[in-house]
């Protein structure tokens, strides 16, 4: 049997405190560990008061009452809480053996106080993280090696529609829907035996068989010696976010108002139509406008206009077996692809068409009799992209405007004189740059709840000296075409800021303007570099200056493009993207890029009154600005009811003609020093 030396060494070993206390509460017997808590400084604790190493107050409140007791005879245990001289408050387990010395029979009383003060921080850690798990509004599980649910939180339970005990020992095959390639979830498990996170996207069934999508993070839980212990789901439900983008796609490629394709759906569908089903040297590729649409329009309203469309290119569908081939590619402007009929001569078919489709409308009860142009572009023996295709359908109907005493122009190599015309067209451009003959005006954007201006877009115009002002509409995409929209865009960027100074100068309430740049600017890979000289040569804050980029910018997406708009908005460059919904939108493309604005496209703003998928686009936009924290500017506002409607839709920013055509320098200049309010009455022009 060991001595008493061999157990005074094992307890002055122990971490737990330990010390004999005789009735009359001094003390005995210490361990080290209980001195080095206790008191540090003094040599030993032997025939000291209890209370005057514990503080007399907690002695007579908290000790003394269960030394006592132990004293009776009964084992006491309680927790408490003290500071250490060198260790800080801790967390004490206490417990008090009644204990009699053999030869004499006095009482005493042995002490073991356990710290548990690390425990209990680490409990509570333990319950902070599961109250923060419970209340977190991500679906989280905890699994183990096999996938079988530990652990599931209420948001688990909301999304999926089971129970907890309903999940908790299965594994996510409750949940599968069969719409998730198995190649996911062999990729899944051999990520997480990796040791490796993995992060995918599920389309799962809830319990009451409705489809929902759901973003998915899984790690690996370690246990201390860094074996995997179980498995840790993290999710986000993804469901909205893919409507949204699928909504998106559709509107890139199904035309809102008439469901026919886009000009980007109708090109898709047309070259899978010749990759496919070879080239057609006989089928023709038309386009048509409606003569007059504008006459209507206000005859009838843009209502009674948007159901002639409808039916006009209900007519249209008619004409072809596939729909996606028939389109609608500008306002009044419709394409279509005949294929080849050896037994139908093209005229003749021409022929009907015109007829089939300039019958008579009826609107409320009223005839309305159209006319309409006609271009087209025969296929023949030169195989060419569907784009080609189009754009010379294009230039013959241009042409048809210009000659609409014909039933309709086919394109021939006569109309590759235009090509000439955009050279001639190019070279003016070059003078024009030189002889300055460029000038900006500003299109007003208001804060639509009180109509004061909050910015102004930036409009590039060209005073040619012959022919007066030219839109940006003809020039623009010559100019990228022939690389000078490089120095034309910053020819603007610069007179933009100029004009920032000089109204600055002048003690003016700035606002921020924004210019239009292009796709083309960024290919050098040095824009930023352009814009950061401009604003210091300018002396103008790049808070002022706002740089509008069109969708069609997710057509090229690279990582150059990434880079230099990360350095504009490093250079505290507003960023907006203009034209919203009408090309190539991607949430992917909205994660990465850092843009602090995004435009609503006018063709969705014009029809929110009338048509409800407009609407469900306007408020999808609103909640992807909301989710990227960007603000929402709806262009083409027209009326005060689109704007009434807009503001209760919570978009609170806008442009349009309701408010302000674009303005002369001079002019804008006048609006800044006013201050007014827009739109303007007829008091306030005056």
């Amino acid at each position: 049997m060991p001595d008493a030396e061999s157990f005074q060494t094992l307890l002055d070993a122990s971490d737990n405190l330990c010390a004999i206390v005789d009735s009359d509460y001094r003390y005995c017997w210490t361990n080290a560990t209980y001195q080095r808590l206790h008191a540090p400084s003094l040599d030993t604790l032997v025939d000291r008061h209890v209370g005057e190493i514990v503080g007399e107050a907690h002695f007579e409140h908290v000790v003394q009452p269960h030394l006592d007791s132990c004293l009776d005879g009964q084992p006491q245990c309680f927790a408490t809480e003290r500071p250490s001289p060198s260790l800080g408050r801790r967390d004490l387990e206490v417990r008090y053996y009644p204990l009699t010395r053999a030869q004499s029979g006095e009482r005493q009383i042995g002490i073991v106080i356990a710290d548990t003060t690390d425990r209990r921080e680490c409990e509570r850690d333990v319950h902070k993280m599961m109250s923060i798990t419970h209340l977190n509004p991500s679906p989280i599980a905890i699994t183990d090696l096999q996938g079988r649910m530990e652990y599931v939180n209420p948001a688990l339970e909301q999304i999926s529609g089971y129970t907890r005990d309903e999940l908790v020992g299965h594994t996510y095959a409750v949940l599968k829907s069969g719409n998730t390639p198995d190649a996911v979830y062999r990729d899944l498990w051999e990520t997480i035996s990796a040791g490796r996170t993995w992060t995918g996207e599920f389309e799962n069934r809830r319990k009451d068989g409705s489809l929902y999508c759901e973003y998915t993070l899984i790690a690996p839980l370690r246990d201390d010696d860094g074996a995997i212990v179980n498995y840790a789901t993290i999710k986000q439900d993804t469901t909205t976010l893919r409507a949204t983008e699928n909504d998106l796609a559709r509107s890139a490629f199904e035309d809102p108002l008439t469901g026919l394709s886009t000009r980007n759906g109708f090109s898709q569908a047309l070259q899978g139509r010749l990759d496919q089903g070879g080239w057609q040297s006989e089928a023709i590729v038309m386009m048509v406008d409606i003569v007059g649409l504008r006459d209507i329009n206000d005859a009838y309203g843009y209502d009674g206009g948007d159901r002639l469309l409808i039916e006009f290119s209900q007519r249209l569908s008619q004409l072809t077996s596939d729909p996606r081939l028939a389109g609608r590619i500008g306002g009044d402007e419709c394409t279509l692809f005949l294929e080849s009929d050896p037994d139908d001569a093209i005229e003749a078919r021409l022929e009907r068409i015109v007829e089939h489709l300039s019958r008579p409308f009826d609107l409320d009860g009223v005839a309305i009799d159209i006319a309409i142009r006609m271009g087209y572009t025969r296929m023949g023996h030169r195989i060419r992209p569907a784009e080609r295709l189009l754009r010379e359908a294009e230039r013959a109907l241009f042409r048809h405007r210009a000659e609409s005493t014909l039933p309709w122009i086919a394109y021939t190599d006569r109309l590759e004189q235009q090509t000439r015309a955009r050279i001639d067209l190019t070279r003016e451009l070059r003078t024009a740059l030189q002889d300055n003959q460029f000038e900006l005006h500003f299109q007003p954007k208001l804060d639509l709840a009180s109509g004061y201006l909050v910015s102004a877009e930036a409009l590039l115009r060209w005073n040619h000296p012959e022919r007066g002002l030219i839109s940006p509409g003809v020039f623009i995409p010559i100019a990228e075409q022939s690389q000078l929209i490089g120095p034309i865009g910053e020819w603007a960027i610069r007179r933009a800021c100029e004009h920032l100074r000089a109204w600055q100068d002048e003690g003016l309430d700035l606002v921020r303007v924004a210019v239009n740049v292009s796709l083309v600017q960024f290919r050098t890979g040095h824009f930023p570099d352009s814009v950061r000289r401009i604003l210091e040569e300018s002396g103008t804050a790049p808070e002022q200056l706002s740089l509008e980029i069109t969708e069609s910018v997710f057509a090229q997406e690279s990582a150059s493009l990434l880079r230099q708009m990360r350095e504009l908005r490093d250079m505290n460059v507003r960023l907006s993207l203009d034209d919203f919904g009408t090309g190539y939108s991607s949430l992917l493309y909205l994660q990465q890029y850092p843009f602090d604005e995004i435009k609503i496209d006018q063709g969705f703003v014009t029809h929110l009154m009338s048509d409800r998928f407009s609407r469900n686009i306007v408020e999808a936009v609103k909640m992807l600005a909301h989710a990227l924290d960007a603000e929402i500017m709806a262009e083409g506002i027209e009326s005060d009811s689109v704007r009434r409607e807009l503001l209760m839709m919570g978009i609170h920013f806008g442009q349009g003609f309701y408010y302000s055509y674009p303005l002369e320098a001079e002019d804008f200049r006048w609006l800044l020093e006013r201050g007014s309010r827009l739109p303007l009455t007829a008091d306030e022009i005056d």
